[in-house]
């Protein structure tokens, strides 16, 4: 199988995987806010996020790192994969510990603190597993990936379903999520293994390698997690758990929307990198144009029906309990386009190796987001925090495109832009008028979700944005790029 062709199934592996991934999350999401309720969720949310922060820093860049030196370095790739285990194992382990040390000194953690215990083991499974996915990804094996993925959601939904059932409370919902993860990272480690035997090891040298990249992406990751992880925390703080559970179930969808981006340009990362480094700039160009035209494709009608959807979205998600989170989602929305395309175009200079130049952008969105979360938070409680986060996103999305272009000399598709908004705009003409409707009941939901996604796509189609020819310019093994 061709390299392009390896590629296309892979991404409609990812695409079928993820779609399977995301309706399990959403039905995971929806057990819990409904056992749990607006408070109990919002603790639920302050805890994740809690520990959130120390995972995030535990990450360090490791997944793209991942498939950055075994693609540099191919005759070296079980050296450096056993390397990056031990030194994953290791990093992790020690930032997780230190974040339950530091929960202990503060009193509304350690009251929680053995269901933190517990949530820092799913933290630490989860960031071990993202070795196997660089390097799954690396290999163009997506389907290992959506298996051990898949799988690990099966577990997590079951045993959600049974916590409930048998009234476990939140400490039966961490237990679950722990077990969940194990299976998931135990299955990624044996589908890895029938490629390559990943044991942890130590070599001084590799391990220096290892920080050298990984140290800007690991500054960029600490700057991000001021901005990231803010919010939720300065509204449990300020505002309480009531609030922070509002806002968590809007933000919830966002997190599971989000995860496809990071899946599928993940796995472009190893192609973008091999071209890169080859020399090979049509490949490159191609691959980059291609990714912008998937990008405005997906991104534009995620924002736009979500704002006309947004209410009885997330009465079906999380329950009637949560109809004030509805307008914070569609504010949150917003933000997905910056989520989406400073993905893609960090994913871009991480490829090239200039990952160094998001240090200042990323400082820069740090310092002026702070402030506005403290500030707006305590005048605008969650509408303040949704402002900021969507100020945020789009802030390093706009400085990430930036530098990326000057340094590749990537061009934006106006052509297909136009096409995609006309696209949009026929999509808003159907939804609009069954907007009422559509808040009745699940199944008048799914039937105007299913009219807005069919208009839409057939107007791209007929506009010739989705045809055959292109998608065989993807799939044949000598593929000439076709940039739009």
């Amino acid at each position: 199988m061709s390299l392009a062709k390896k590629f296309a199934y892979n991404s409609l592996i990812q695409l079928i995987g993820k779609a399977l991934s995301v309706i399990l999350g959403l039905l995971g999401v929806a057990l819990i806010t409904r056992y749990l309720g607006v408070i109990g969720f919002g603790r639920y949310v302050a805890l994740n996020n809690f520990l959130g922060i120390f995972a995030v820093l535990a990450d360090l860049g490791l997944t793209m790192v991942t498939a950055q030196m075994i693609n540099e370095q191919p005759a070296d790739q079980q050296k450096i994969l056993n390397n990056l285990c031990g030194f994953r194992l290791l990093s992790a382990g020690l930032i997780l510990i230190t974040g339950l040390l530091a929960a202990g000194l503060m009193p509304y953690y350690r009251d929680l603190w053995l269901i933190l215990a517990v949530l820092a083991i799913s933290y630490f499974l989860i960031a071990v597993n993202q070795v196997f996915v660089g390097f799954l990804q690396s290999e163009l094996r997506s389907d290992h990936l959506m298996i051990s993925e898949v799988a690990g959601r099966l577990v997590w939904l079951i045993g959600l379903f049974v916590t409930w059932q048998l009234n476990w409370g939140l400490l039966g919902v961490a237990v679950v999520t722990a077990l969940a993860s194990l299976i998931q990272v135990s299955l990624a480690w044996i589908l890895a293994g029938s490629k390559v035997k990943i044991r942890p090891a130590y070599q001084p040298l590799l391990w220096r390698e290892i920080i050298i990249r990984s140290w800007p992406l690991a500054v960029t990751i600490t700057l991000n997690l001021l901005y990231l992880r803010a919010d939720i925390l300065f509204l449990n703080w300020f505002k309480g758990e009531a609030v922070v559970g509002l806002y968590g179930a809007a933000y919830k969808v966002i997190d599971v929307l989000t995860s496809l981006p990071f899946l599928l340009i993940g796995l472009l990362l190893p192609l973008l990198a091999r071209s890169w480094a080859a020399g090979q700039r049509s490949n490159f160009d191609f691959l980059v144009s291609n990714s912008l035209n998937a990008l405005l494709i997906a991104v534009c009608p995620l924002i736009i029906g979500g704002q006309l959807l947004a209410g009885p979205i997330i009465r079906l998600i999380a329950g009637p309990e949560f109809s004030l989170a509805g307008p914070i989602l569609a504010l949150l929305l917003v933000a997905i386009a910056g989520i989406f395309a400073s993905c893609l175009f960090n994913h871009i200079l991480i490829a090239i190796n200039r990952q160094k130049v998001m240090i200042r952008p990323y400082l820069i969105v740090a310092i002026t987001a702070v402030p506005a979360y403290i500030l707006l938070i305590n005048w605008l409680s969650y509408w303040g925090a949704a402002v900021v986060t969507v100020y945020s996103e789009l802030l390093i999305a706009g400085l990430a495109a930036y530098q990326s272009k000057k340094l590749t000399g990537w061009r934006w598709p106006w052509k297909v832009t136009s096409k995609v908004i006309l696209a949009n705009l026929v999509m808003i003409a159907v939804v609009w008028p069954l907007r009422s409707w559509a808040s009745q009941g699940i199944g008048q939901l799914l039937a105007v979700v299913l009219m807005a996604a069919v208009s839409y796509s057939l107007v791209l189609v007929a506009l010739k944005v989705l045809t055959w020819q292109r998608w065989q310019e993807i799939i044949k093994p000598d593929f000439k790029p076709d940039i739009i």
